[in-house]
């Protein structure tokens, strides 16, 4: 899965992963690993910290993380809800080093525990993410800001919204059915299985799945989380996000340009339905 600014995409709907590769020199990688090691702890750990759980409940989740990530289970709710925050952790791990990042997976399960415990491991939430914006900057190449205007953002989307059989909704998300699946829309509650493709107004591609990967819709950004509950297992779709409901005017690093809208094609697989 080639993916640019995955560390961009897991924190910020653990959804939109983007691609991530250091060419640090050999004597520096060992050094270079441990704070990247440390910066996703708390960059990823800070995104799921504000989880209201009782300090038994609590307990289990962060057993649960920290067992998603070595390969433990459990039977119990909140445990099995730190395994899935853990599932999204491993699963943005894994495509890390497929690109041939380097992340020590027992490291950052001590140090993303210990961020979600309220301790540091060395990061805020804010130096965090400048820390992964730094390595990203230099690998996409970045984008020419003048061809994000207002103006041209709006153009693309009044575009979008006049293909035959697009539908905008109220929140302002553009919607397309290109082929209609079969079956129950996912619940705000459930955890989808899809692969895509996301491009910027210019056509150029800032995320793709190579293989499918499955996200909790809870965890997306407002226009992914919408349009998904409008498609059907099987089907494929397009939806263009306006800045509003994607990643506003701050944007993703060098890889979505603030005020930017977007446009997701998706190919729902599967959902795998909450438990009541």
């Amino acid at each position: 899965m080639q993916i640019k600014g995955i560390a961009m995409r897991a924190v910020r709907g653990l959804v939109l992963a983007a691609v991530l590769t250091l060419a640090f020199k050999a004597e520096a990688q060992t050094a270079a690993s441990d704070s990247l090691t440390r910066a996703l702890a708390t960059f990823w750990g800070t995104s799921v910290k504000s989880e209201r759980l009782s300090p038994a409940e609590n307990l289990r989740f962060l057993e649960g993380v920290e067992a998603a990530l070595t390969d433990t289970t459990s039977a119990s709710s909140a445990y099995r809800n730190g395994i899935g925050v853990g599932m999204n952790f491993l699963s943005g791990l894994r495509e890390m080093e497929s690109l041939g990042m380097k992340v020590d997976r027992e490291a950052f399960a001590k140090a993303v525990v210990t961020v979600l415990n309220g301790g540091s491991v060395g990061f805020t939430a804010g130096s965090a993410g400048e820390f992964i914006d730094r390595q990203i900057a230099p690998l996409v190449g970045g984008y020419d800001s003048s061809a994000f205007t207002p103006e041209s953002q709006a153009a693309f989307l009044a575009e979008a919204a006049g293909k035959k059989g697009a539908v905008t909704t109220p929140s302002g998300l553009v919607f397309e059915v290109i082929t209609e699946g079969e079956g129950d829309f996912p619940g705000a509650a459930d955890k989808v299985n899809i692969e895509y493709t996301g491009r910027l107004s210019n056509g150029s591609v800032f995320d793709k799945t190579e293989e499918p990967v499955s996200f909790d819709l809870v965890r997306l950004v407002p226009g992914f989380r919408e349009g998904l509950q409008m498609m059907r297992p099987g089907g494929e779709y397009r939806i263009v996000l306006p800045a509003s409901l994607g990643y506003g005017e701050r944007g993703v690093g060098d890889v979505i340009p603030p005020g930017a809208a977007i446009e997701f094609t998706v190919r729902l697989l599967s959902v795998d339905r909450s438990q009541p």
